[in-house]
């Protein structure tokens, strides 16, 4: 907490999604040398009393139908993924054509939130100082509507082809999502997550301005009057899009991927966006390919790069290789736990 509000911390945080960590030696291993967990809280749930789903099971596939007042919609999922993969793929959208997105808009207008604090007392009492826990939010629209209602290749075609219904589609569900970020704004949590796996390779600069900029300012402007700390989970190539970030209002990028995976190096990003967003670094997927002397080295540049300076976390916020899981997370947790410590006034 001290790195996000950019005080001092005495060591350089270094945490993992606790979805992310083995049960059992390995945990209490790694913990016990400085691993921290995140943990994701809900902060409503959410009813849609004219919509109904069907589902059915064949195979490694799961199959959903949506019947709505309007008609129908479907989905199909892959399902028993391995692990590392998140366990399940949405290959089939919602939205395929111009002809669903009636449908569509129609589940989103009837989605109701209402608040549900109750895990949070919980949760904070469990985890004590052993980590930190946040509320999501959601995706801002138009990430909404790429990620989970039609897929990029879709959504490409639709913006050239039927623009009008895709921003009345956006409209309707930053209606619905400035109700939810209001709950939200009231729970206990301090700390908030706006989606939104921002890659600029896929959302360029000129869809970000468009469709993502406006979303950040009113969400944040939201949370921030009930003294939220608003971050956004921006995973991807984000060097084309460092300028506009810095116009956003948000306190902080979560999932910050530097080279090799991503192309902004941390420098540059802290250049680009000074003290005005924290940077939660993802230690990139990549390294843990590396010989154990090279991984060691890049933690230790990446440490070099950040501990002079506050605002700076460091984390797993994404899927590591399984295979190199357990060897690269004793390299990298153990070097964090010897060259760590963080002095700026001896710096």
């Amino acid at each position: 907490m001290a790195a996000m509000k950019w005080g001092e911390p005495d060591r350089m945080p270094w945490l993992i999604y606790s979805g992310l960590l083995p049960r059992g030696h390995l945990e209490r291993r790694w913990r016990n040398m400085g691993l921290g967990l995140t943990v994701a809280v809900n902060a409503y749930r959410t009813t849609t009393p004219n919509v109904s789903c069907e589902e059915k099971v064949a195979g490694n596939y799961l199959y959903r139908t949506f019947h709505t007042p309007v008609g129908d919609v479907s989905e199909k999922l892959r399902i028993n993924l391995p692990k590392g993969t998140g366990g399940q793929w949405k290959v089939e959208k919602m939205i395929k054509g111009l002809e669903d997105y009636e449908v569509a808009k129609s589940i989103v207008e009837d989605t109701v939130y209402e608040p549900d604090y109750g895990d949070f007392s919980r949760v904070e009492q469990e985890l004590g100082g052993d980590g930190v826990f946040f509320a999501w939010g959601d995706y801002t629209p138009l990430m909404k509507i790429i990620v989970g209602l039609m897929g990029f290749e879709r959504f490409a075609v639709e913006l050239y082809r039927h623009r009008d219904e895709l921003e009345e589609l956006i409209e309707a569900i930053d209606g619905k999502e400035e109700e939810m970020y209001r709950i939200v704004a009231d729970s206990p949590a301090e700390i908030i997550k706006v989606g939104d796996n921002i890659d600029g390779a896929l959302i360029d600069p000129k869809l970000f301005e468009t469709y993502c900029l406006p979303y950040y300012q009113k969400y944040s402007k939201i949370l921030h009057a009930k003294g939220k700390i608003v971050m956004s989970h921006m995973d991807g190539r984000l060097r084309c899009l460092k300028d506009l970030i810095g116009e956003t209002e948000l306190d902080m990028i979560e999932a910050f991927t530097p080279p090799p995976n991503g192309d902004l190096p941390v420098p540059e990003a802290r250049a680009a966006w000074g003290e005005k967003l924290a940077i939660w670094i993802n230690v990139p997927e990549a390294i843990f390919y590396y010989e154990p002397a090279q991984m060691k080295k890049y933690i230790l540049d990446l440490l070099r790069d950040t501990a002079s300076e506050g605002g700076f976390l460091l984390g797993i916020t994404e899927d590591p290789p399984t295979s190199r899981f357990e060897v690269g997370l004793e390299i990298i947790t153990a070097t964090i736990q010897k060259y760590g410590k963080i002095s700026r006034s001896s710096l």
